[in-house]
Formats: C-alpha cells, sequence, structure tokens
C-alpha cells in the first residue's frame, strides 16, 4: 500500500482517502481536538492559576460540570487510549472498522460519565470550590500511585481481548473491552481527574495530569519516576495556593 501512495501521478484526492481508509483512529484524534478547542473557547483553561481563581469558585450547573467534565476526559484521556481504539479497528472486519470504534468509545466512556454524575454532585458543594480540593486530589493521586490497585489498574489499561466478527457480539465485545479498559482508566487516574475538576479545569492541572498518564503508558523505563515527580509537582503546586489562600482569608 505505501508502494501505491507513492506512484507519481496519483492524484491528492486518493492518497488523502487512502489514508483516512488506513488510519481508521482519525476521527478520535478528532474529538480530541474538539475537546480542547471547546474547553479553552469556554474559557476553563485560563492562562496563569491566578486569572482562573475567580472561576474556581464559582459553583457551576450540576448538567455542566458533568459535560465539562466530559469534554476534560476526551481531551485527556482518549489520546492515551488511541492504542486501543488502533487494537479494536484491527481485530474488527475492514467494513465495520468504524462501527467498532464507536462501541469500544461508548464503552469507555461509561464509566467516566459515571464517575462524571459524581463530580458533577461534589461540584455543588462550596468546598469544592477552594483551594484546598485540588490540593487534597493531587496529594491523594500521589499516594494511590504507589498503591498496588494503581500498578494492577494500569496492567488492565493495556489489556486486549478478542472481538467477534460480525453480528450483535461484536458490538457487545467492542463496548466489553472499551467499558473494560475505561473502568480500568478511572481506578488508575481518578484523584487526578478529580483535582483537575476541583481547579475548574486549569490547564495547568489538565497538561500535568496527561503528562502523568503519558508517562505511565508510553514510556515504559523499569522504576520510572516521571509520573510520580509530576503528580508531586502538582500537588506541590495546589498545596502552595492552597496555604497562600487560607493566610489570606487568616489575615482578612
Amino acid at each position: 500500500m505505501n508502494f501505491l501512495l507513492a506512484i507519481p501521478g496519483r492524484q491528492d484526492g486518493t492518497t488523502w482517502r487512502e489514508f483516512f481508509w488506513l488510519h481508521p483512529e482519525w476521527w478520535t484524534v478528532g474529538l480530541c481536538g474538539v475537546a480542547w478547542a471547546l474547553l479553552l473557547w469556554h474559557g476553563l483553561s485560563l492562562s496563569g492559576h491566578l486569572q482562573q481563581h475567580h472561576e474556581l469558585h464559582g459553583q457551576g450547573v450540576f448538567a455542566g460540570e458533568v459535560w465539562r467534565w466530559m469534554l476534560m476526559v476526551a481531551a485527556m484521556m482518549l489520546p492515551l487510549v488511541i492504542d486501543r481504539v488502533q487494537a479494536t479497528a484491527e481485530k474488527s472486519l475492514w467494513k465495520r472498522r468504524h462501527r467498532a470504534i464507536a462501541g469500544f468509545l461508548a464503552g469507555y466512556l461509561l464509566p467516566w460519565l459515571l464517575l462524571g454524575i459524581g463530580v458533577g454532585a461534589l461540584r455543588q458543594i462550596s468546598w469544592t470550590h477552594s483551594d484546598a480540593a485540588p490540593a487534597l486530589s493531587f496529594v491523594v493521586a500521589v499516594l494511590w500511585h504507589q498503591s498496588w490497585m494503581h500498578r494492577r489498574a494500569l496492567a488492565v489499561c493495556h489489556r486486549i481481548q478478542p472481538l467477534a466478527p460480525v453480528g450483535w457480539r461484536a458490538d457487545l465485545d467492542c463496548l466489553r473491552f472499551g467499558s473494560t479498559v475505561g473502568a480500568a482508566c478511572v481506578c488508575s487516574c481518578w484523584p487526578l481527574m478529580l483535582g483537575c475538576a476541583f481547579t475548574g479545569h486549569g490547564l495547568i492541572a489538565m497538561c500535568g495530569g496527561m503528562a502523568v498518564g503519558a508517562a505511565e503508558r508510553w514510556w515504559h523505563i523499569p522504576h520510572n519516576r516521571v509520573p510520580l515527580y509530576t503528580a508531586l509537582a502538582l500537588a506541590s503546586y495546589y498545596v502552595l495556593f492552597a496555604l497562600l489562600d487560607r493566610g489570606v482569608t487568616t489575615a482578612a
């Protein structure tokens, strides 16, 4: 196929069609880009913690909180499972690859939606809009990173399972595969994602959280400490702001 793409005189339209055919995960990557664009457009990721401090303390509507949570999940987590999306397509018949990917993504996002409903309820409590909430979440993330439950969940995130070729069994297998990986990712990353939500979906928190997830999944080095150090940096950053905020409140 690469030889065919290199033949002189082939039309650009044909080349692009073949590229999209060979990379059916392209629209999953597109979803990530749209999610990031919507988060930035909505003003949820302002530059600098001090600029986003006002929104951090503003209580949001439940439905809006759940919607922004799912946007954050799509922006941060879908890039980390793009290899699972590719595996789903490769293990499916060519004519149903996009249907298989859609089933995987539906299954994957369902556990995150269930957690997002809980987060939306938590965000109705005023305390979760303080600097202490993300600080505590990132401290828990550091401790969680050292637990055996986190390591087991991370191993499941890399799991591959067979898929039926056709029929409702194929759709069910894709949903089951996605939900298995999604539940494992929730178990692995829940304190990090909670911390990002409690910052008001701040850019620093989301980029730091995504860096932790990427280092855990892509950087296969024995005794890799990059995720731990990144989580520690996030925890220190928001603990500092929590202490400063408490000092200002006490002085006032």
